[in-house]
């Protein structure tokens, strides 16, 4: 069969395969940061015009660039929140099988193996990567699609630098139009876009071994690459101080510690990889080890394998340019979640575009077993059937929720946020005594931990009663820990409804406000002014009108126009119109220069502003308190 007729069969079978052993989870569910992302689909009303089009689409929360065209793709799946996650994963299932047609093309254009066994070497490579189990994880994730559409443009992208690199002079501009062009759609997806120059060079071994009938490519070709891969080095340079501040803020962990722990992680990573690993696509796992420093083995030793393996692709290119390719490639699309930057330590979706070409040295290395032609195509077909039935198991699972949260718990036991994902899910099963038990051997950490405090306040609170050691934990946690200020918030804002049955042995609401507002890691501008809104709304509660006007005025001015509506709002819900339309005037004149992020928020800002809606908001609002 020719090559042209092993690239058809990657489009025919490759997508078709992916989705074979997908389908059982499609009917998962949402899952974590889905919350926290996928809301603006109704945040603006119906997107029925263009201005709540615009609306939304500058509303990303996820980066400076806010991912525009990664949010318009969720609005082939809905129009309003809330929605059924089917159509989501759907549509993430179909993206993925795109990109392994596009990895199969990619790896083909590489070899460019006309004839023999090495033309099927790219489709079992991209079969491979694609039903590999760390890579249902972005696909089954929905919030995950900003990866996945963020590689298609990627994997488009160096397929047009492929081209450039090959076509004769004159066509080189407009390949070079693409690849930008392509890079500029991957950022709008997700800032690991900015990865596509050092991809490109990452092919550059095999690129460079070719004899050209037109010649070398001219030097622009090569700065295509080299130049903007600079820039991002310069620009990671940048994020230190925001990472250093955002670690101290954020994680039990530094800035320094993540740097140190990230070797060992990327070689955990390929061990995952190249052994196919079920719990590879785990969003719960083992916290991965921080190293004490430098002179740490868990630390030298993982970065003297991973140096050794960037010197050899760098000096020895030559001799193996696929595995020098792979290795580059690889070591590359990791530099922006593994370098400097306030992210948790390790994700398995980080791998989806780095692992692209991984599997290409080993299909490569299939195809030139010296061994019959048949038996070779059964190892390979072999492997691929492997792949495909641990993906399609795991798919299973995400397809069960429930299941899912009480395999990740018992392949994690060293994971408190496996355990308490699995305890919430015994909660809302109503079967807090296997919550209790399942958590019993983490109570010693509930005072700092403000998620586990709550966990356990509302399984014993579901029972009936609870006990004096969590009752004193819960504002100990709420007063130390440097995250779960949004937990604690939703605590204390719905605390008579969420602890009616244990009123009389729950911390007061009271309570865990004064040890939230005494919290040190808390005392940002936002924290602090969601914490005024939640002593706002208690106070209001109890009927101390003035307490909660007061709460509110002692936030600082400008305040953005958003928190100036929600403030009236809350008052007159309280029955104080006449705070609340005094409040208006007060502080709704000059909201909009209030400061925002720079980036798309600041766009988003601008264009709320532009439009009127804020105005149009405020009109509706008095009306509403005057009516």
């Amino acid at each position: 069969m020719s090559t042209k007729a092993a690239l058809w069969a990657a489009f025919v079978f490759l997508p078709l395969l992916v989705g074979a052993a997908l389908r059982p989870g499609l009917s998962g569910d949402f899952l974590f940061d889905d919350y926290a992302n996928l809301p603006a689909l109704g945040a603006f009303g119906p997107i029925d015009g263009w201005q709540p089009l615009l609306l939304y689409l500058t509303s990303g929360i996820a980066d400076p660039v806010g991912r525009p065209l990664a949010m318009a793709s969720f609005l082939i799946d809905a129009q309003g929140w809330p929605a059924a996650p089917g159509p989501f994963l759907r549509t993430n299932m179909l993206i993925h099988g795109l990109n392994a047609v596009l990895v199969a093309l990619l790896g083909a254009r590489l070899l460019r193996a006309e004839a023999g066994p090495l033309r099927w070497a790219p489709f079992v490579a991209a079969a491979l990567w694609a039903l590999h189990p760390m890579q249902g994880t972005t696909a089954l994730y929905i919030v995950q699609r900003h990866a996945l559409l963020a590689a298609t443009f990627c994997l488009l992208g160096l397929l047009a630098f492929v081209a450039l690199w090959r076509a004769a002079p004159e066509r080189r501009p407009v390949f070079a139009a693409l690849y930008l062009m392509a890079g500029a759609a991957a950022v709008a997806c997700k800032l690991n876009g900015l990865l596509l120059p050092m991809l490109a060079l990452a092919l550059l071994p095999l690129l460079r071994r070719e004899n050209l009938p037109h010649g070398a490519p001219a030097p622009w070709v090569a700065a295509l690459a080299a130049l903007p891969a600079l820039g991002l080095v310069l620009l990671l340079a940048l994020q230190v101080p925001g990472a250093m501040a955002g670690a101290e803020q954020f994680r039990d962990f530094s800035l320094a510690g993540r740097l140190l722990a990230q070797p060992g992680i990327l070689v955990g990573y390929l061990g995952d990889l190249l052994t196919v690993a079920p719990h590879s696509g785990d969003l719960m796992f083992n916290p991965p080890a921080v190293p004490d420093g430098l002179a740490d083995p868990r630390f030298w030793a993982p970065a003297g394998l991973l140096g050794g393996a960037l010197l050899a692709a760098v000096t020895l290119g030559h001799r193996a340019p696929v595995l020098a390719s792979a290795s580059l490639f690889y070591l590359g699309g990791h530099l922006i979640e593994a370098g400097p930057v306030n992210l948790e330590l390790a994700f398995a979706h980080r791998n989806y575009l780095p692992s692209a070409l991984l599997f290409l040295p080993v299909a490569v290395g299939l195809a030139r077993l010296p061994l019959a032609a048949t038996l070779r195509a059964a190892i390979s077909i072999g492997a691929v059937a492997v792949v495909a039935l641990v993906l399609h198991s795991e798919a299973r699972l995400w397809g069960q929720p429930r299941l899912l949260a009480e395999v990740w718990a018992q392949r994690s036991p060293a994971s408190e946020r496996a355990q308490v994902n699995a305890a919430t899910w015994d909660l809302w099963y109503e079967d807090p005594a296997r919550g209790l038990a399942r958590l019993a051997s983490w109570r010693e950490n509930m005072a700092s931990s403000t998620q586990l405090a709550l966990t356990l306040l509302d399984l014993e609170c579901a029972m009936g009663a609870v006990s004096t050691e969590v009752r004193a934990a819960v504002p100990k946690a709420m007063g130390a820990d440097k995250r779960g200020l949004e937990i604690s918030l939703g605590a204390i804002d719905h605390h008579d409804q969420r602890y009616a049955r244990c009123s009389e042995s729950a911390p007061s609401a009271s309570t865990m406000l004064k040890a939230a507002a005494a919290n040190p890691h808390w005392q940002r501008e936002a924290a602090r002014r969601d914490l005024a809104f939640s002593q706002a709304a208690w106070h209001a509660r109890q009927g101390h009108i003035e307490a909660a006007a007061a709460a509110l005025d002692a936030l600082p001015a400008p305040l953005p126009c958003g928190p100036v509506l929600r403030g009236a709002a809350l008052l007159a819900e309280h029955g104080a119109k006449a705070e609340a339309l005094a409040w208006l005037d007060d502080r709704f004149p000059g909201c909009e220069a209030a400061a925002a992020p720079a980036g798309m928020p600041r766009v988003h800002r601008w264009l709320r502003h532009r439009l009127g809606v804020d105005a149009r908001e405020r009109d509706a609002l008095e009306a509403m308190i005057r009516g």
